[in-house]
């Protein structure tokens, strides 16, 4: 298999197979578990452009109210809940269990500056939820 590297539309560099496909190449990822608490997971060593977000449940929250996260972006001295949504909506902690999530990014290309971290900011009490969740990114 040939695999060549490529200059995506947005000036990042990305991966071509042989469906000419544009494959991410740097991935980013965590696990939340019931006792899991808001942290940061991924600090950028250069800078990167996020292409995908994709979310699991394993174990749906049963907590009576809504259990989410949202994927942030935490520059070097920011709070986790002040970092900016990479993606609209939330994951559902509460969703159908073995069912991938596919977030929609906030914007074509959502920039990290070098030393930007990926951080993980959940609402409403965890009690069961289990998941994963897996940035992908290509390098600027």
């Amino acid at each position: 298999m040939t695999i060549n590297l490529k200059q995506l539309p947005d000036g990042s560099m990305g991966l071509e197979g042989k469906d000419a496909g544009n494959a991410p190449f740097i991935i980013a990822e965590t696990e939340w578990l019931a006792a899991t608490v808001d942290k940061c997971f991924f600090v950028a060593p250069r800078a990167m452009v996020v292409q995908a977000i994709n979310a699991r449940v394993d174990t749906v929250g049963s907590d009576a109210g809504a259990v989410t996260a949202v994927i942030r972006k935490v520059p070097s001295g920011t709070a986790i809940t002040s970092g900016t949504a990479l993606h609209t909506g939330s994951i559902n902690l509460k969703g159908t269990a073995a069912t991938n999530q596919a977030l929609t990014l906030t914007s074509t290309a959502v920039a990290l500056a070098a030393g930007d971290a990926l951080a993980i900011d959940f609402t409403g009490t965890m009690t069961a939820a289990v998941g994963t969740v897996t940035v992908a990114m290509t390098p600027r």
